[in-house]
């Protein structure tokens, strides 16, 4: 039989066939990364690639995956927006938090722990309350921006927010006097405070996770790959991560090459022992340093854990204070209005009844100008006591200001409810007050106005109940009277 050969042209089709596809396999991924300015986690210059502690340990675990690292240079406010509709893969140096898991996924490992610091330009703003009506620079769609800005709120307190694109641009609105106060991330803060006039105050807030985060279900891999590397760093005391934190974000004073390393180094040709001493000498001094820098970090998260909770504890006590009167402990007129209103909306899903009360105290005034103040202030505390006697669970009682009162009586079947619980009242005054050895009596008028019968805002039912009382102290005091059309102030 013949044989048969193949034809050589066949022979290098299949060889130039396989090696396209080897190099289709061995190709590196390419990974948009969007980077920003916030030194020196992440910042670039005009031209050449982003450096940075977040990108050293990225560019490291980009060698260990194959990835060929593109970076989109951008500033937050478009970058973050990027990510969201996952224009580009990956985003570095972002604050983990439940909000943001809805909408980006996040590697399980924490690059970096951060808080927010707000920096002034002159002395005066010490505490969080001298921000009042001052002008509040901050990074747009920033997380400490944002989250001094919820916090600023549950204080009532409302600054004149300057928006910016950089954290840079903070401090440079300070400097020129555009801004009071601003808000930036302490580690970029410590990095570029010495190049304006401006100062650190007392007030920080909102510790976070630095992560790394990509599209929401897509890029798994990237974040597969990013815990693996940063897990394993982590592990090795003398790896890139450590000695890249230390880089940027140590003292820059504090680490200078010893001169016996200088020494050794040029007569490193002497031999090898010399050598390979001074090489032992220095990694001891990199592991001590290293270890003194972790303490430090875990020192201050402690610092900053505790500064937080020193001020929630203060915003719990301000928000108290702000809606409750100081003498007699009762709420005062902001949280009775704030209350009303919502009561008014469930009396309306229910279907239901309610009355307000409005309760002034008759011969108070003479206890205060024969008595005294201090008399006065525990006749008022006591009066407090006794409304509050005559009511229900479900009512409300709050003190107005000076001496005057106000009640909701709730799920109230008609206007008879309301009247036995003035009655109640009325009844209670009758008797007089003991205090410090001194006798003292008082009375009490008392106006009536329903819902929604005389009015459906807290504003006519106050209003309307307030008429009715003027009404009762014309009709000779201590006692009651329920709102009607043509009663006058």
């Amino acid at each position: 039989m013949r044989e048969r050969r193949l034809n050589p042209v066949f022979w290098v089709g299949l060889f130039l066939m396989l090696a396209v596809v080897d190099a289709a396999g061995a190709a590196e991924r390419t990974v948009r990364v969007g980077v920003y300015q916030n030194r020196p986690g992440v910042f670039y210059e005009e031209t050449g690639p982003a450096k940075g502690f977040y990108i050293d340990v990225l560019n490291h675990t980009a060698d260990v995956e194959g990835w060929d690292i593109e970076f989109v240079k951008e500033t937050w406010p478009v970058l973050i927006e990027s990510l969201r509709q996952g224009t580009i893969d990956l985003l570095v140096g972002i604050a983990h938090t439940k909000e943001r898991e809805a909408l980006y996924d996040f590697t399980d490992e924490t690059v970096f722990a951060n808080w927010g610091q707000v920096y002034v330009k002159d002395a005066g703003i010490e505490s969080l309350l001298d921000l009042r009506g001052k002008r509040l620079a901050g990074l747009a769609k920033d997380i400490y921006t944002d989250r001094f800005r919820v916090l600023l709120k549950r204080f009532d307190i409302k600054p004149n927010f300057i928006a910016v694109e950089a954290y840079e641009d903070v401090l440079k609105a300070l400097d020129k006097g555009d801004a009071d106060a601003g808000i930036i991330s302490r580690a970029t803060g410590l990095q570029l405070e010495q190049k304006y006039d401006v100062r650190r105050s007392p007030i920080v807030c909102c510790a976070m996770e630095i992560r790394y985060a990509v599209p929401k279900g897509r890029n798994g891999d990237l974040l597969i790959g990013l815990n693996k590397s940063m897990r394993a760093l982590k592990a090795d005391s003398q790896s890139l991560y450590f000695q890249s934190l230390d880089t940027w974000f140590g003292s820059p004073q504090a680490w200078q090459l010893p001169n016996w390393v200088i020494a050794a180094l040029v007569v490193l040709s002497c031999g090898a022992i010399l050598f390979f001493g001074g090489v032992l000498l220095l990694r001891q001094q990199v592991y001590q340093r290293t270890q003194e820098l972790q303490e430090a970090h875990d020192l201050l998260e402690q610092r900053v854990t505790e500064r937080t909770e020193e001020l929630q504890y203060a915003n719990d006590k301000l928000l108290h204070l702000a809606r409750h009167d100081p003498l007699t402990g009762l709420p005062n007129r902001r949280w009775f209005s704030e209350h009303l209103e919502e009561d008014i909306k469930n009396m309306r899903r229910q279907k239901s009844n309610l009355a307000v009360l409005f309760l002034d105290l008759d011969g108070f005034k003479s206890v205060n100008d024969t008595l005294g103040h201090d008399i006065g202030d525990k006749v008022l505390a006591m009066a407090g006591q006794r409304i509050r006697g005559c009511l229900r669970e479900v009512d409300k009682l709050a003190r107005l200001g000076g001496d005057e009162f106000i009640v909701t009586a709730h799920d109230i079947k008609d206007l008879a409810d309301a009247e036995i619980v003035a009655e109640k009242i009325l009844n209670t005054f009758s008797g007089s007050f003991e205090v410090d050895g001194h006798t003292c009596r008082l009375g009490v008028s008392i106006g009536i106005s329903l819902y929604s019968e005389h009015g459906d805002s807290p504003e006519a039912l106050l209003g309307h109940a307030d008429i009715a009382m003027y009404e009762a102290k014309r009709k000779g005091r201590n006692t009651y009277r329920v709102y009607a059309p043509g009663m006058v102030n």
